[in-house]
């Protein structure tokens, strides 16, 4: 194991894409602007730190898009297509069960949905490829500025048959690690706690070989709810930071915060003895490498085990736009100071990296299972 996170120093800086961002109302700066337009309402929002789009890579002059294209080659992934992705579609449909995949308008629905290429050793059932599915509907009642999941005060009530539907589903897919997340609920007493939990126990009655990871909301900060679907049965706990301190109020819903969040992931880790907990971090919105690495070392020391860092993609117009595009050595570099210096089990780092991402679960499936051999 690595030794501890330190934050001592600054990791050297590698190549990363930094881009104009369009005009809104003729400024120059989207990105400023905006930060202007929320410190006019909420004048305790700190100002954007200076030379925050640069501290990771060169001037804008030093990268030039080729005409037509409005995002970095490394960026580009295939339509979803295929039969694998058309047979997972239908069986969703048919049970109405939702997924994240779609609604937060995924970039690798089509590599997930299609399988092949990601266990590497031919298991079975792992060709058939994989789906995050969204518990609790498919709105939610918070507005963070990255997210593209639709959202309302007063969703529709829960489905009182998800969990089954759910489990059949899962278990009828053959495969060996499935990930169930969920829309924010704060609607609900336990904003969904109990749901999730009688979701996992359906899955692991029907199929107990099944590792389930729970992508899960804050809980509005309720440390019961946490200890309730920490206790279920999963194998995973995941709740996403999203991104560093300083910008969390720009890019989170306010009712989500970064200590919560941290608050939350100890809990969890807490409450059952071997649970693995996992984070995820987007790059893009301007955060500095000191940011960063202090995030990563607050990720630590809540316990977490397992983090994820993708580069934010601007869904709409009416998100937040993206301040920079990460290069992919930079990810890298990111993947092993995460692992070397930090002391995380694991860490999946690169452009199109999700929290729930095919190629990382595989790897997680296999710590796990490797761990529970010992």
């Amino acid at each position: 194991m690595a030794g501890p996170c330190t934050a001592s120093a600054t990791p050297p800086s590698s190549a990363e894409v930094v881009l104009e961002v369009p005009d809104i109302d003729g400024a120059s700066d989207a990105f400023a602007a905006l930060v202007d337009a929320a410190r006019s309402v909420d004048p305790s929002l700190p100002p954007l730190p200076a030379g925050a789009a640069s501290q990771c890579g060169p001037s804008p002059a030093a990268f030039t898009l080729p005409p037509g294209l409005t995002k970095p080659p490394w960026l580009r992934q295939r339509a979803p297509q295929g039969e694998r992705y058309e047979y997972l579609r239908a069986n969703l449909r048919d049970l109405k069960l939702a997924t994240v995949c779609e609604e937060a308008v995924c970039p690798n629905i089509g590599e997930c949905w299609n399988g092949g290429g990601g266990g590497g050793d031919g298991e079975a059932g792992h060709e058939i490829g994989t789906a995050t599915i969204m518990l609790l509907g498919d709105t939610c009642t918070r507005g963070c500025r990255f997210c593209a999941v639709n959202t309302a005060s007063t969703p529709a009530p829960p489905d009182e048959n998800e969990p089954e539907h759910t489990a059949a589903a899962i278990a009828a897919w053959g495969v060996g690690y499935v990930v169930l997340t969920s829309v924010d609920r704060d609607d609900l007493p336990d904003g969904g706690a109990a749901h999730y939990a009688r979701t996992v126990r359906a899955v692991k009655a029907r199929a107990p070989h099944i590792l389930v990871e729970c992508l899960v909301g804050d809980f509005a900060g309720d440390l019961a709810a946490v200890d309730l679907l920490a206790n279920s049965g999963l194998d995973v706990f995941a709740h996403n930071l999203e991104t560093v301190a300083s910008l969390q109020r720009r890019v989170r819903d306010p009712r989500a915060g970064y200590d919560q969040s941290l608050a939350v992931l100890r809990a969890a880790k807490s409450a059952k003895p071997g649970l693995f907990t996992k984070s995820s971090l987007m790059l893009g919105f301007g955060e500095t490498d000191d940011e960063v690495i202090d995030a990563m070392c607050d990720l630590r020391d809540a316990g977490v085990d397992i983090l994820t860092f993708g580069q934010y993609l601007q869904p709409t117009p009416r998100h937040l736009p993206v301040v920079e595009f990460v290069h992919p050595d930079k990810f890298e570099h990111w993947r092993r100071f995460g692992e070397e210096e930090c002391g995380f089990r694991y860490v999946a780092s690169g452009p199109l990296v999700r929290s729930s991402y095919r190629a990382g679960e595989f790897f997680v499936e296999a710590m796990i299972r490797e761990e529970r051999k010992a």
